[in-house]
């Protein structure tokens, strides 16, 4: 294979990356370029996202290549799906967008209920009513304010603007246009039902491109600002804008059926199809019809995932306490097992000030008793979220009839081998782990498939294997499991 470079531009929760990978003669390397923190902002009673403060970190990452003598093809960029920016007539922001834990969509799955009917959103989308999906935003600002969208000439998606800040173009990638619940995945268009009843207008949602389509070269001022020329501006391509989209691209499966679980801020658990499934059964199991690279779509079902573990290291450290992962998973290896158990999806995790005090709300609440100590709090995240993958894979089973043999693991949490182990374990099945920047990778794979590089999908997936470790664990105590899952049970009802 001809050598080829690209930028991945990863934005994740808690952390924004610009990573560049060359595809050489037979494998991919990867270099992180730049690393920048990515968090929420509260200011007044408002939760925002600093998009500017992100393009600002872009254009860093993109200056440090053209200074380290790096000549990239391509660029892409993913982030978290649901959230969007608006531009008004003048093509400026409105205002930062907000972040999608922002308190403003309380309320609005009844109000949704009220407006399109019981489940009338999934029926018309195939996506799962989550309360933070675009649509419930949408709701919530408007019920702040009713002006809000009429100075609005075009809505983009984080990874859609941050293209825009760029190129100067206004287009949105298929897979972040899926994360709205505002595009009918089935007809691929934006729902004229669902904006009617918004009352937005169809011209103020630009035009989907299909994932791997070419957005534009940057603009005369974002060379000027990178230090690239004319002779080696890159192309910015429309990778799966949707983080869990891009990661699902990086699965070295054997299969051609499988399941992945990208474990990051979410956990996302599903299969990619080559068309959505809208039942009554796929809604009542949480499962939602999300898009997938190249038109496909994914299954998914979306698990509060590491962000706990997250919010309990900023509790951590503002209490002066260590946070490395190295002393977290050594200390989560000597406290006893199966003290405790959680419902990571509870409400109570969504977004509170102090995690710490909402896992012990929580044991209160179900009849436990608090929590003690750095490994016996990580080690009671960790083991019940893999209780709830599963409680996932189980029903995904069911729902699609696939007999699921080994459990594709993604990102980073593949590093903690004792993890692995529990997914293993609790699930009964084979657990292969790797690659951990499954996200950047999927990211750029899909700008090299543009880029012609790849002859076909068994080629990419070999690619993946010979280019990184992949872990395999088999299941061991599933019989201990089996009963403490029966106690997980239980106690998550209560």
């Amino acid at each position: 294979m001809e050598q080829k470079c690209v930028a991945a531009v990863d934005l994740g929760a808690s952390s924004g990356r610009v990573i560049l990978v060359t595809l050489q003669e037979d494998h991919l390397e990867l270099e992180e370029i730049h690393r920048f923190a990515n968090e929420g902002i509260h200011a007044g009673e408002r939760f925002y996202t600093d998009i500017l403060h992100l393009f600002q970190e872009i254009l860093t990452g993109l200056r440090k290549l053209k200074q380290g003598g790096h000549r990239i093809e391509a660029i892409g960029i993913d982030s978290w799906g649901v959230d969007f920016a608006v531009l008004n007539e003048e093509d400026e922001l409105i205002g930062n967008p907000y972040h999608y834990r922002d308190a403003q969509t309380s309320g609005t799955l009844e109000q949704a209920g009220r407006i399109f009917g019981e489940r009338g959103l999934f029926r018309e989308t195939g996506v799962q009513d989550m309360w933070y999906n675009t649509v419930y935003q949408i709701l919530g600002i408007q019920n702040r304010n009713e002006e809000y969208f009429k100075r609005a000439q075009c809505i983009l998606m984080i990874p859609d603007i941050l293209g825009y800040f760029l190129t100067g173009n206004k287009q949105m990638e298929y897979t972040s246009a899926s994360t709205t619940q505002i595009y009918d995945l089935r007809k691929k268009k934006w729902s004229e039902n669902i904006l009617y009843e918004l009352g937005l207008e169809e011209r103020i949602f630009p035009e989907v491109l299909m994932t791997g389509a070419d957005k534009g070269y940057l603009t005369e001022t974002m060379k000027k600002l990178t230090g690239m020329t004319e002779e080696d501006c890159p192309r910015l391509i429309a990778t799966a804008g949707h983080d869990s989209a891009s990661a699902a691209y990086a699965v070295p499966a054997e299969e051609e059926q499988y399941v992945f679980i990208n474990s990051g801020t979410w956990s996302i658990i599903g299969m990619v199809m080559d068309a959505p499934m809208v039942t009554d059964e796929i809604y009542e199991k949480g499962y939602s019809n999300e898009g997938a690279a190249f038109g496909k779509v994914k299954l998914v079902r979306s698990i509060m995932g590491m962000w706990l573990i997250q919010e309990l290291r900023k509790c951590w450290e503002r209490r002066g306490k260590r946070i490395d992962y190295g002393y977290l998973t050594a200390e989560a290896e000597q406290a006893a097992p199966f003290t405790h158990m959680i419902h990571v999806d509870d409400e109570l995790f969504a977004a509170p000030l102090d995690m710490e005090e909402a896992i012990n709300a929580y044991c209160i609440r179900t009849g436990q008793t608090e929590l003690h100590g750095q490994g016996e709090l990580y080690r009671t995240v960790m083991e019940s979220l893999a209780m709830k993958y599963r409680e996932a894979v189980d029903d995904l089973e069911k729902i699609t009839g696939v007999k699921i043999r080994t459990i594709y693991f993604l990102g980073g949490a593949v590093q903690d081998q004792a993890f692995c182990q529990y997914i293993a374990d609790a699930t009964g099945r084979r657990v292969s782990a790797g690659p951990v920047e499954a996200t950047a990778v999927g990211n750029a794979m899909i700008q090299l498939k543009a880029l012609g590089a790849f002859p076909d999908e068994g080629a990419q997936r070999e690619l993946l294997r010979r280019s990184f470790r992949i872990q395999c664990y088999e299941p061991k105590e599933t019989k201990v499991w089996d009963r403490m899952y029966a106690k997980y049970c239980e106690i998550v009802k209560r």
